[in-house]
């Protein structure tokens, strides 16, 4: 067994960050991340100790927390200094669902909502966010089914399921799109 992470704070506006979020529910778990790209490894240590599964169940739901997190802070303004990105994971009897949600648009951007984009990465992109260029086409392909949902203050949040297996979809599905009254999803079937 795998001592437990240490996840080395990283001060910002008066809170250290990265830091664990608590809940009752011993099966779900959090993590608060700030706009430093440092906590993009960090956070994907922490996603594939907290499945508590192998490296190769842990993959699809790693590799697609590392992408939203950085399309986080990329596209919103957690990626701005004192933004916040909060990823949530929660294990089922069959599934683990992912949670992340970013501060919601930059100052004086418009929402934008997650866009499949099937095209290479951009030439030049930050090194810092070395995870980006594929986005969404990771999750796509490594997710069971995935949606998104935006909250009255902006706030983004894309959550996707994945198999507790390391399973991934199935080439040719097409319905990828979370179904929220799938009763399957959390122990319901």
């Amino acid at each position: 067994m795998q001592p437990p992470l240490r996840i080395p704070p990283v001060s910002g506006e008066g809170v250290l960050l990265p830091r664990r979020i608590s809940y009752d529910d011993p099966n779900k778990t959090g993590l608060l991340c700030g706009s430093d790209t440092a906590h993009l490894p960090t956070a994907r240590r922490w996603a594939a100790q907290v499945t508590r599964t192998t490296p190769p169940a842990a993959y699809p739901l790693v590799a697609s927390l590392a992408e939203l997190h950085a399309n986080a802070l990329r596209h919103s303004a957690s990626g701005l200094p004192g933004g916040q990105v909060r990823i949530e994971i929660e294990r089922c009897r069959l599934l683990f669902l992912l949670h992340v949600t970013d501060d919601g648009p930059r100052p004086g951007a418009a929402p934008t909502v997650p866009v499949l984009d099937f095209s290479h990465p951009t030439e030049g992109a930050s090194p810092d966010l070395a995870e980006c260029g594929y986005g969404l086409t990771v999750v796509e392909a490594m997710a069971l089914c995935w949606d998104f949902s935006r909250k009255s203050g902006g706030e983004l949040t894309v959550s996707a399921a994945f198999d507790r297996s390391g399973r991934t979809r199935t080439r040719g599905s097409t319905n990828s799109r979370w179904d929220r009254n799938n009763p399957v999803l959390c122990g319901g079937g």
